[in-house]
């Protein structure tokens, strides 16, 4: 009933599923992972990606998500008790739970606002939705939160009782090209936000808006220059009119002044 894709043959993911107490789960490998041959006694393994699950549920595991031993059972009951729903969630632990039910509004604001972990390990698709609302980046990846307030449209997300996923996410880049990637593949899920939701339903307040954007666009000096991120902060939808367009460039003046002092 459950498909659990892996992007590779991590050992510590497949051998916490081995010691899963209901095996109602297939396994989703890529064709010729070495991984393949020491589980497949094991585990019942396919090949192939998200795309291909064949189940009705599916999930994608990454490293750095460890597994208790119920995960797919209380995963499997949650969605036999509760059919209703698109899109299930497992609290990450040490974080801040999410309620019983979250909307695409209220999940943003917990996954980029109060920066609550909640890596795409974490979420459980109906196969059929997330294969309808995916959304993907340029190079044809899948994007993790707006894959999910995606499906989420329609319904809320319901959180799996009794049950939370340790993660232990992966350092970041240091790399400054990669780091700039990295700040720019947040704008653009800023840019994508401003569309899904729209000016008049966006789940901050214009001023909060400007702040989370302007943050992020500072962090992008000084290998910019002031004139360089203003026209960038501007090419938001909330920088719009010219009143909008005044606070725009006052959110980013305090975000300048604060990455300044981190650089000293």
């Amino acid at each position: 009933m459950l498909g659990i894709v892996l992007h590779k043959g991590d050992d510590k993911l497949l051998g916490a599923l081995v010691l899963q107490k209901c095996t109602d789960f297939t396994v989703y490998l890529p064709k010729g992972d070495p991984a393949q041959a020491d589980y497949e006694a094991r585990l019942n393994i396919r090949n192939g990606d998200w795309r291909d699950v064949g189940e009705p549920l599916l999930c994608l595991l990454e490293e750095g998500a460890s597994l208790d031993p119920k995960f797919v059972s209380r995963i499997l009951r949650m969605a036999r008790r509760h059919p209703d729903f698109d899109v299930y969630h497992v609290n990450v632990k040490g974080e801040k739970a999410f309620p019983r039910k979250t909307d695409a509004k209220k999940l943003f604001r917990i996954a980029v606002s109060d920066h609550v972990a909640a890596p795409l390990s974490s979420f459980v698709f109906r196969s059929e939705k997330l294969r309808e609302k995916a959304v993907f980046r340029a190079d044809g990846g899948l994007q993790p939160l707006p894959s999910v307030l995606n499906c989420a449209r329609e319904r809320p997300v319901r959180k799996v009782w009794c049950l939370e996923l340790e993660w232990s996410p992966a350092a970041g880049p240091s790399d400054p090209a990669a780091v700039e990637a990295a700040i720019r593949d947040r704008l653009d899920l800023f840019r994508w936000t401003e569309s899904f939701f729209g000016d008049d339903d966006y789940p901050l307040s214009v001023g909060d808006q400007l702040d989370l954007f302007a943050a992020e666009v500072a962090k992008l000096y000084p290998s910019y220059t002031e004139e360089d991120l203003k026209e960038m902060m501007e090419s938001f939808q909330v920088s719009q009119g010219t009143i909008r367009k005044l606070r725009a460039s006052a959110a980013l003046r305090s975000a300048l002044k604060e990455r300044e002092k981190q650089l000293v």
